[in-house]
C-alpha cells in the first residue's frame, strides 16, 4: 500500500488539465423538476467529459512556508522591518528548513493612477526610488529577497479597495488622492496589475483578499461620508443566500488566468476570502490555497474556530491546493512563549492539517523556545510529506484524533489534541489506522523525538488541559494489495459537490471522509461502515490512479431521502462499472480500472424530493493492485 509521490500524469493520459470548472456546468436541481427530467439533467451534467477540474500548477506541491507581517506589524510596516525578518529566517536556520516566502500585506499601494498603474508608498519602501520609476519598483527589494534564496510575495485586492481602507482607517499608510486614485484593488485591472507584480517587479506569490467586495457596502460609514465609492456586496459575511458566489469565483478565476500568464506554473495564489462565497469548496480550481475562515486571532477560542472551519475538508486538499485556517498566531497571546503547550498544539493541528506554515512574529528577536517549535524537523516534515494528504478526524467530546496517510507503505501521522481546559484521554485504533488487526507499529514522538514502545490494536494518550501529542507510526497495512480512498484524500477531487450553490447547515460539508456530509456514520440496515467517503448525490469526484491500480471495490449506500440512486464508475472517461441502489439501502459494485490515468466516482439520485440531493457513500471504497 503506497500512496507514493502524487502529482499528475505528465505523459499518457489526461491528468494533466488547468482552470476548467466543472462545477459551473450549472447542476442546480429543483424538486419542482419532475423525476425523469432531474435524472436526464444530472446524467448530462455529470457525464464525465472535457478538463479535470483541479487548478492544474507546479507551485504549491506541498503547503507554503514563509513569514507575513500582518500578525506582527499590520499596516505598521517597512521595508527594514520586512527584510530584517527576512535575514532572520536564513540566520535562524528556518529557510532551510522550508519557510521561503516573506510577503507584503497590506499597504504597499500609495495611488492608482490615470494609467491604471499602481504608484508604490515610496516611505515604507525606499529602495522603490529608483530612476526612470516614476511609480517606484519593487525590483530592487525582490532582488534582495532572492539574493538570500527565498522568494517573495505581494497582496492585493479582488476589489476596487483594501481591507486596511476599511477597518484599518487611521493607519498612516493608506492610499491617498481622489477616490479613484484610491482605489488600489485589482478590480478592472486583473491583467496589468499582474503583468506588473509577476512580469516586471519579480514576485512569487500573491495574497488576493476581499474586502472590495464585502465592506463598501451603501450603510458603512466610510462610504456614506463620501470617502469610498459604494460596492453593492458579493460578499454579505456569514449569509451565502445574499451574497453572490459565481461573481467572487470569477474575479479570482480571471485574476488566476492573469497570474499563470504573468508568473507561471510556479507562482502561487492565496485567495482570502475568509471562506466566505462558498469558496472552500470552488478553492481548488482557481487556486493554491484559499481562507477557510476569518482572521486568526491571539486565543484559543479563535483556533479552534479556524480548525473547525478546515478540519472536515480532507477532500478538498492536496498537492497545489491547500486549506488555509489562516497564518500561524504562534508568538502571540495565547501561543506567546509563555503558552508553549497551546503553540505546540497550533503547530501540531497545522502539520496534521496540510496547513500552510506562514509565520506572523517578528522574528528579529523571537525567543528560542518559539524557534525551536517553528522549527521542528519532524513536524514540518509531517506538514510537507510528499503524499499530500490531508488528516481525517475523529472526535469524543473535547478529545479530537487526526490521523493523516503519509508517504510509504503503513506510515501515519496522528494527533491526540484535548480542545478542552479538563485533561482527557484520546483513543486511535488500528481500523481508523488502516492497520492489519493484531500487528504491532512502531511510535515516534516527534515532538520530545523519542521512540516509545510499539502498540498494538489501539494507542491511548492522556492529555492535560490544551495538549496536544503528535506522533508517526509505522505499521503494517490490513491489505498490502489494496488502498481505501480514505488513505489517499490528495488524490481526490470533488469536482461536482451535488449542492451547487445552494448553502448547508453549520458544521455540514459537503464531502467528507468516512462520515456523511452531516457528520453522522456510515449505517445501512443495520450495518455499520467505517471506511469511505460520503457526499451528495448529483455528485462527481475525480481520483488520480496514475496507472498503478487494477480494480475498484465499494458498498454504496443511500444514506437518506427516498427514491433510488444510480452508481457509475468511470476509467479514463469510460463507464465501466455501475448499479442502482434504493434510498436506505447498500450495493456492491466492481470494475476495472487498469491502467487507468483517472478514474470517477459519479452519483445520480432518480429525483430530488427535499432542500437538497439525498446523502449517499461510497462505503468500503477501495483500489486493488
Amino acid at each position: 500500500m503506497k500512496t507514493g509521490s502524487i502529482k499528475h500524469a505528465r505523459q499518457g493520459g489526461p491528468g494533466r488539465r488547468a482552470l476548467a470548472n466543472w462545477a459551473a456546468s450549472g447542476l442546480l436541481l429543483c424538486a419542482a423538476i419532475p423525476a425523469q427530467v432531474q435524472a436526464e439533467d444530472a446524467q448530462a451534467a455529470l457525464s464525465p467529459s472535457g478538463e479535470y477540474s483541479v487548478y492544474e500548477t507546479e507551485a504549491a506541491q506541498t503547503p507554503p512556508m514563509g513569514w507575513n507581517p500582518w500578525n506582527a506589524f499590520r499596516t505598521d510596516v517597512d521595508e527594514q522591518k520586512i527584510r530584517g525578518s527576512a535575514e532572520a529566517l536564513v540566520n535562524n536556520g528556518l529557510a532551510q528548513l522550508g519557510y521561503r516566502y516573506v510577503n507584503i500585506d497590506d499597504g504597499w499601494a500609495l495611488q492608482r493612477r490615470d494609467d491604471g498603474s499602481l504608484k508604490i508608498h515610496d516611505t515604507m519602501f525606499p529602495s522603490a526610488v529608483v530612476d526612470g520609476h516614476p511609480n517606484g519598483s519593487f525590483v530592487p527589494f525582490t532582488d534582495f529577497i532572492h539574493s538570500l534564496g527565498l522568494k517573495a510575495g505581494l497582496y492585493t485586492d479582488i476589489g476596487h479597495n483594501t481591507c486596511a481602507q476599511r477597518w484599518d482607517a487611521t493607519s498612516p499608510n493608506l492610499p491617498v488622492g481622489s477616490i479613484a486614485e484610491r482605489q488600489v484593488g485589482s478590480m478592472d485591472h486583473a491583467e496589468q496589475d499582474m503583468k506588473t507584480i509577476f512580469g516586471t517587479w519579480g514576485f512569487d506569490y500573491v495574497k488576493i483578499d476581499a474586502c472590495g467586495v464585502a465592506d463598501y457596502a451603501p450603510d458603512v460609514e466610510p462610504v456614506q461620508s463620501g470617502r469610498f465609492n459604494v460596492f453593492p456586496p458579493y460578499i454579505v459575511r456569514g449569509d451565502i443566500p445574499n451574497s453572490d458566489p459565481d461573481a467572487v469565483e470569477a474575479l479570482y478565476a480571471d485574476l488566476g488566468t492573469a497570474i499563470k500568464e504573468w508568473g507561471g506554473d510556479d507562482a502561487v495564489l492565496s485567495i482570502c476570502a475568509w471562506g466566505e462565497a462558498l469558496s472552500p469548496r470552488w478553492g481548488n480550481k482557481r487556486g493554491n490555497l484559499w481562507r477557510t475562515s476569518p482572521d486568526i486571532e491571539f486565543h484559543w477560542e479563535s483556533m479552534l474556530r479556524n480548525i473547525d472551519s478546515a478540519v472536515d475538508r480532507t477532500l478538498y486538499a492536496g498537492p497545489g491546493h491547500w486549506n488555509d485556517p489562516d497564518m500561524l498566531a504562534i508568538g502571540h497571546g495565547d501561543f506567546d512563549e509563555n503558552h508553549l503547550t497551546e503553540a505546540r498544539a497550533h503547530m501540531s493541528m497545522w502539520a496534521i492539517m496540510a496547513s500552510p506554515l506562514l509565520i506572523g512574529y517578528d522574528l528579529r528577536d523571537a525567543p528560542q523556545p518559539l524557534l525551536d517549535i517553528l522549527g521542528n524537523r519532524e513536524v514540518i516534515a509531517i506538514d510537507q510529506d510528499a503524499a499530500g494528504n490531508q488528516g481525517v478526524p475523529y472526535r469524543d467530546g473535547e478529545a479530537m484524533v487526526v490521523v493523516r496517510t503519509l508517504a510509504g507503505d503503513g506510515a501515519r501521522a496522528v494527533v491526540f489534541f484535548n480542545r478542552g481546559d479538563e485533561p482527557v484521554s484520546a483513543t486511535v485504533d488500528w481500523t481508523q489506522l488502516g492497520f492489519a488487526p493484531g500487528s504491532e507499529a512502531s511510535v515516534r514522538d516527534v515532538w520530545t523525538h523519542e521512540n516509545l514502545a510499539a502498540a498494538k490494536g489501539a494507542i491511548s494518550v492522556d492529555l492535560g488541559a490544551h495538549e496536544a501529542r503528535l506522533f508517526r507510526l509505522k505499521g503494517t497495512p490490513a491489505d498490502a494489495d489494496a488502498v481505501w480512498l480514505d488513505e489517499m484524500p490528495g488524490r481526490i477531487n470533488v469536482a461536482v459537490d451535488g449542492i451547487g450553490n445552494h448553502s448547508l447547515p453549520e458544521g455540514w460539508v459537503p464531502a467528507r471522509v468516512a462520515v456523511a456530509p452531516d457528520g453522522s456514520a456510515f449505517v445501512s440496515q443495520g450495518t455499520s461502515f467505517a471506511k469511505g467517503i460520503g457526499l451528495f448525490a448529483n455528485s462527481r469526484v475525480e481520483i488520480r490512479t496514475d496507472g498503478e491500480f487494477a480494480k475498484f471495490d465499494a458498498s454504496p449506500l443511500v444514506l437518506n431521502g427516498s427514491g433510488s440512486v444510480r452508481f457509475l464508475v468511470y476509467a479514463d472517461r469510460k463507464l465501466v462499472g455501475e448499479t442502482t441502489v434504493k434510498a436506505g439501502k447498500s450495493g456492491k459494485i466492481s470494475a476495472d480500472i487498469s491502467s487507468a490515468q483517472v478514474f470517477e466516482l459519479v452519483a445520480i439520485a432518480s429525483s430530488v424530493g427535499g432542500e437538497r440531493p439525498p446523502m449517499i457513500a461510497w462505503a468500503d471504497a477501495k483500489l486493488q493492485r
